[in-house]
Formats: C-alpha cells, structure tokens, sequence
C-alpha cells in the first residue's frame, strides 16, 4: 500500500463522507415504554457457511487496508444495549473472493463468479429495482455450494454488557454486480460448542455498507487492483437499492497514527423476532 493512497483513504474518512444514520429514532408505545426504529435487513446472500470461529480477528493473513468493525447492538424495545446475543460477520477478501468458495471461477475472479441461477447480467443476488414488497423477501438464486474448508473473513462474537462487540479484519473488496460490504448475522439462544455458536435463532440478517468516496479511495490500494472488472457502486447496487442499504451506512473514521482504520454502526433490534432474510 503506497503512503499517498493511505493519506487520500484518511483524509475521506476525515472529511465527513461516511455518515451514519440515526437508528435510535425513539417512539412510544402503548404503555408509555420507549422504542427505538428497528435496523433495515438485506439478503443473507449465496456465500453464508455454518463454520464462523469465536474470535475478533478473522484476517488470516489475508492481504488488504486493516479495518476494526466496532459494532454496537441495541434493544429496540428499550433503546439500551443488549448485551449476549452472538453477531457474526463475513466478507469476500481485497481479490473479491469468499473463503469456502474459492474454487468457483467466473469472471468476478476466484470464487466470484455469479451464484447459480443468478442471470447472465451479473446481477447480484435480490430483486431488480423496483421489485415488489413479496419479491424483496421471496425468491432468491439457489445458494451456491461450498469448494473448501477455509475461513478467512468468517468470525463471531458475543456483545458485551455495553452490546459491543468488535472485530479486526480488512476492508472488503467487490465481486461482479455488487458494492463494497460486509455481511452480518445475529443470534439469540444458542451455545457454544468447540467454538463454534450452535442453535437458537437469527433475529437479525443484514449488510454493512460504506459510502462511495471511502470505498473508491481503499480500492486504490494495492491488494485491491483488479483487471477485467468493473466495480458495483453504491446506486448500481440492487441490494443497497431495495433493501433500504442507507439505513446500514458505517461511520469510518481513523484510528490512532498507525492503526486500523475503524468502522461502526449500531443495530438495533428485538432480540424476540425471527429474521425473514435468511436463505432458506
């Protein structure tokens, strides 16, 4: 990574680019309790594996700009942190590649190439712009089938009694038909077996994005360069377009001379609901 291309990151950050919106919208219910604006979902997406490890950094060596995901979850019934439930994130790698699918070919580069059913556009998976309420939450491609055993990119963590929770990795890079993102999963009611979180139930699927200029500016990075394959911009997106992807916008801002640049959102749900975004 050049100095100049890590400056020009910063300075993005700096200047204001990636805002996050307010998701602690208080409304009151019934009872006079207060209520907090419950966060967008977006599709859980082709590359999900049951394998994520309980640990905060999930590089595995892999190569690009270090970002901290600090990320925190709050209780949309009471607009206070919610602390046990297990967030779990996963990202494709600077080279647009997902651990478990990296010997898919195509031409978004290794692993990346459309899901199966997905069409000959290179869409990415989700409904067209435009698509109804039923469609958004409905019909997807067939997942795609797992290659291998890796799993850079994948971890879980439990949130604290602040409901935070953290994880070091890089920032992502793209894939043919979709933008920069993270994808999050969380769970209630599970346990810990061999480190890995097992049972319960998902209460919330979604997708972190970033704004356009920071993404533009860590693609000039290095580890990031690609041939043959034009990025997906934010409002080129279907997923960030229907799926209220606004709503899921982190603030990126830098860390201490030297460190990772930091991400963070707030999510805020109702640890009694069901996601309806999963795949199946």
């Amino acid at each position: 990574m050049t100095v100049l291309n890590r400056r020009r990151f910063v300075q993005f950050c700096l200047g204001g680019f990636a805002v996050l919106p307010w998701s602690r919208m208080v409304r009151a219910l019934p009872d006079g309790r207060p209520a907090c604006r419950l966060s967008a979902e977006q599709t859980e997406g082709p590359y999900y594996l049951d394998r994520a490890l309980l640990r905060q950094d999930i590089t595995e060596g892999r190569p690009g700009l270090p970002l901290t995901l600090r990320l925190e979850i709050v209780d949309s019934r009471t607009c206070r942190p919610l602390s046990g439930t297990a967030l779990e994130v996963w990202h494709c790698d600077a080279q647009g590649a997902y651990s478990g699918f990296t010997d898919q070919g195509g031409p978004g580069g290794p692993g990346m190439g459309p899901p199966p059913g997905a069409p000959p556009s290179g869409r990415p998976p989700g409904p067209p712009p435009g698509a109804s309420g039923d469609m958004r939450m409905g019909a997807r491609p067939p997942k795609s089938a797992a290659t291998d055993e890796l799993t850079f990119l994948r971890g879980i963590q439990v949130a604290d009694a602040r409901g935070a929770v953290t994880f070091h990795t890089i920032f992502p890079g793209y894939y043919m038909g979709r933008c920069n993102h993270i994808h999050l999963k969380l769970h209630v009611g599970g346990q810990w077996t061999d480190g890995h979180y097992r049972g319960g139930h998902v209460v919330h699927t979604g997708q972190l994005f970033f704004e356009e200029q920071a993404s533009i500016a860590a693609m000039e990075n290095a580890p990031y360069q690609r041939h043959g394959i034009t990025r997906t911009t934010l409002q080129e997106d279907n997923v960030y377009l229907t799926q209220h992807g606004e709503q899921s916008i982190a603030t990126l801002t830098p860390a201490d001379a030297g460190e990772a640049q930091v991400a963070r959102l707030t999510l805020t749900i109702d640890p009694a609901n069901t996601s309806r975004e999963g795949w199946g």
